[in-house]
């Protein structure tokens, strides 16, 4: 379904030579953010910043909030894979921001950006809006998949991608009642 792998690598190689030689000089080659990169949200949702295939360097940033009433600290838990709940896909890391001003859930504006620079790292950065502390995590292991590693994520999304999405629906109805 699509485009055969070995004719893509040969293809690639071709260029890459030509690139070399200096045969070839108006092509561009940019690098991408293998599998998706976010977050877990209320209820363990996976909740995406930088979408798989983004080229790179990029940054992104999205603006979460408190999940109870009183909350002063929240853990970010980022993760990488394209199933839509969090525990379905890898952790890549964990940080907790601390010393949020107690306050009605929902009030507290946490701003959670993704930064990937031209060499893969992920330096990941949650502010609170409110009282201007931040905490932060910095990994450098999120790029070096292998292409099998790659296609194991997107196959086993694609294969519970019906069930996955149930969830996801159930949790947004029972967070949204709440």
């Amino acid at each position: 379904k699509g485009v055969n792998p070995d004719e893509c690598v040969a293809a690639g190689a071709a260029i890459q030579a030509g690139v070399l030689t200096g045969d070839v000089k108006d092509v561009l080659l940019l690098d991408v953010s293998p599998l998706t990169l976010g977050i877990e949200t209320l209820g363990g949702v996976a909740t995406a910043l930088i979408e798989r295939n983004t080229t790179i360097p990029t940054k992104k940033s999205q603006v979460f909030s408190t999940a109870q009433d009183g909350q002063t600290s929240v853990e970010i838990h980022v993760v990488q894979g394209e199933r839509q709940m969090a525990a379905d896909n890898k952790t890549l890391g964990r940080f907790t921001l601390s010393g949020i001003a107690p306050a009605p859930r929902g009030i507290p504006q946490i701003e959670v950006t993704f930064d990937i620079d031209a060499n893969g790292i992920v330096n990941v950065t949650a502010k609170d809006k409110g009282t201007g502390k931040e905490a932060n995590i910095t990994i450098t292991a999120s790029t070096n998949l292998s292409e099998d590693e790659i296609q194991n994520a997107v196959n086993e999304a694609e294969r519970f991608a019906e069930e996955d999405k149930k969830r996801k629906e159930n949790i947004e109805v029972k967070n949204n009642a709440d």
